[in-house]
């Protein structure tokens, strides 16, 4: 009997220190420390689904960093989770890329295009910022010149351009990468203190956003 009570003893022990171990995590991650709420929630595409928008630009070093991560997180998304690439067109120099993202969307090569872009802009240091430069990157995979044009100018990326525009500015995005939940955290790189914390903020909105979810249900 007395050693039944030692297991249960040691059982409630054991239980105590991993709830306030997973209640200190918790609260190392603050509103107005750690990430922001938006006032106004940005809406979702799918509301039966939490969000994750990461927003960037292939011209940032931060961006191309964050990669791997982005890639793993991607890779192993939670239950019940979507993940979405924006190209925050943030300014005039960064609509190309956000044209060219989108142009990879329709033509399906946005898995093997958007590595290559990030590694011939960061790595092999290739200026491919223009509309032709990136014409003839897009080349090298099967993509004639006049096709990308095409597409580049079409109303489908002009539309998905504005869009996201219209994305960054409804999260009131002063910078990237920056990395939305649910339309209604966001996390970026000053207040997260690296990438690793950084994802580890994102899945702790999710679990936020889970339990929101299921109170409301």
């Amino acid at each position: 009997m007395k050693q039944v009570q030692k297991q249960l003893f040691a059982l409630i022990v054991g239980l105590l220190a991993g709830f306030l171990v997973l209640t200190a995590q918790a609260e190392t991650f603050r509103e107005g420390v750690d990430y922001t709420e938006l006032k106004q929630s940005i809406q979702t595409a799918d509301p039966s689904s939490i969000e994750v928008r990461e927003f960037f630009w292939f011209g940032c070093p931060h961006c191309y960093k964050l990669e791997p991560f982005i890639h793993k997180f991607s890779e192993n998304l939670p239950e019940g989770v979507t993940f979405v690439q924006t190209p925050a067109p943030l300014n005039k120099s960064w609509m190309n890329h956000a044209h060219a993202f989108y142009v990879m969307e329709l033509l399906g090569k946005t898995k093997e295009m958007s590595p290559a872009l990030f590694d011939q802009l960061h790595v092999a240091r290739n200026k491919l910022f223009s509309q032709e430069e990136l014409a003839a990157f897009f080349k090298k995979y099967d993509v004639s010149e006049s096709d990308f044009n095409k597409l580049f100018q079409s109303f489908p990326v002009r539309t998905k351009v504005r869009q996201a525009e219209a994305f960054a500015k409804a999260a009131r995005l002063s910078g990237v990468p920056a990395i939305v939940v649910n339309g209604k955290y966001v996390v970026g790189t000053k207040m997260a203190k690296g990438f690793p914390r950084m994802m580890q903020i994102v899945n702790f909105l999710i679990e936020k956003e889970r339990v929101t979810m299921q109170a409301a249900l």
